[in-house]
């Protein structure tokens, strides 16, 4: 018995280590291809500084008290929702479960919004949540979610019939 438990443990320590191995391979391989990039990432600096400072100009020329410390900057490409990547559609239908009256696009974006902790959401954002809802519920239409069919669309949950749209 001692022997078994002396092989078993051993045998985990080396697959630990073998796994760290290949890890630390290839954090490394990882690290030489984003190395290859630094040049052309380090060539664009200058040129988005000079559009930046090209940019304030106009802006300024256009509007005298314009401050840029009052824009945020973003990140291209890259997720701006407020709420989680993959929620919306789900958030969405939780909702129209829970709920007893048919509600529109509109009306569950600002709900969501609300209880993601956004009590003035700006118009992007609402934006962006009414989109990704709006796609969800004509997903699902027919299956889990039903609507008016006019506009603007009202929905309900699929297992509540006893609810009206309004007319």
């Amino acid at each position: 018995m001692g022997q078994t438990n002396l092989r078993k443990s051993l045998q985990k320590r080396y697959a630990g280590l073998t796994g760290e191995l290949e890890d630390v391979h290839f954090q490394i391989e990882r690290i030489k291809r984003e190395q290859d990039r630094l040049p052309t990432l380090e060539a664009r600096i200058p040129d988005l500084e000079s559009l930046i400072e090209a940019t304030d100009l106009l802006l300024r020329d256009n509007d005298p008290d314009w401050d840029p410390s009052m824009v945020e900057p973003t990140k291209p490409w890259s997720f701006k929702n407020p709420i989680p990547f993959g929620q919306c559609g789900r958030r969405a239908m939780a909702l129209l479960r829970e709920t007893e009256r048919p509600m529109t696009c509109r009306q569950i974006t600002l709900e969501l919004l609300r209880q993601a902790g956004e009590t003035e959401p700006d118009i992007e954002a609402v934006r962006r949540v009414q989109t990704a809802v709006e796609s969800s519920l004509r997903k699902f239409r027919g299956r889990t979610v039903e609507s008016s069919g006019k506009y603007p669309a009202q929905w309900r949950a699929i297992n509540k019939p006893e609810i009206n749209f309004d007319p």
